[in-house]
């Protein structure tokens, strides 16, 4: 992967801090890629942070790709490294395209992948656990994401959070075992309720091979 994207996901990663209001404006005119490469989303997950890239190829398709580092004691990240990548058919910062899956969904599964990677907790083996990756397709009404997260195992505590979508994707990284339930708030501030309008995320504790999965939550 050419180097500079290597150098926008490290960048990206060590200005996270000051992403909040950055990323809120940002996602208000959702800008497109035909100027160079974007940080779509980033993901931190304990001591690892992923960054997901959208650019265009010379080709004139859009591509994505996934990075990730690794945070030192200082706080400070490691040179990213490229994890994955490919043409996507789409491009999620066209409002068309996006509008085109959809459907008049507010959100879509848009990808999943698994890999490998050295954790160091304590539940790991030998520190490597299989991590599982989800992609969000959101639509331009969505304003934020609620998201609660589950793990397997008695003394589990769900946890919530919300993430702002910037370029129409969000990046979602799990660890074995972990379950996610996706909800959009629109820009009205109603969150939807119906079938299909929100999704569990999920990543098997089942060993390599499991994968990960996706379907719509059941909102009760």
């Amino acid at each position: 992967m050419p180097k500079n994207l290597a150098e926008l996901a490290h960048a990206a990663l060590t200005a996270e801090a000051e992403r909040d209001t950055a990323v809120t404006q940002a996602a208000a005119t959702r800008p497109g890629i035909g100027a160079g490469p974007v940080v779509a989303d980033i993901c931190v997950r304990g001591g690892l942070g992923f960054v997901l890239l959208l650019h265009r190829r010379r080709d004139g398709q859009a591509a994505e790709e996934l990075y990730f580092s690794t945070r030192r004691d200082d706080g400070s990240w490691t040179a990213a490294d490229h994890l994955s990548g490919g043409v996507l058919g789409i491009d999620p910062t066209d409002g068309r395209d996006v509008a085109g899956v959809l459907r008049g969904r507010p959100l879509a599964p848009f990808g999943e992948s698994e890999t490998e990677l050295f954790t160091g907790r304590p539940q790991a083996d030998e520190g490597y656990e299989r991590l599982c990756f989800h992609e969000v397709l959101v639509g331009q009404e969505v304003g934020r994401l609620d998201v609660e997260r589950a793990s397997s195992g008695p003394d589990a505590e769900p946890s919530r959070f919300r993430k702002t979508p910037t370029f129409g994707v969000a990046l979602f990284a799990l660890f074995p075992g972990e379950r996610l339930t996706v909800r959009p708030i629109v820009d009205n501030g109603g969150a939807p309720g119906t079938p299909g309008q929100a999704y569990e995320l999920t990543c098997s504790d089942d060993g390599p091979g499991a994968g990960p999965g996706v379907r719509p939550a059941d909102l009760g």
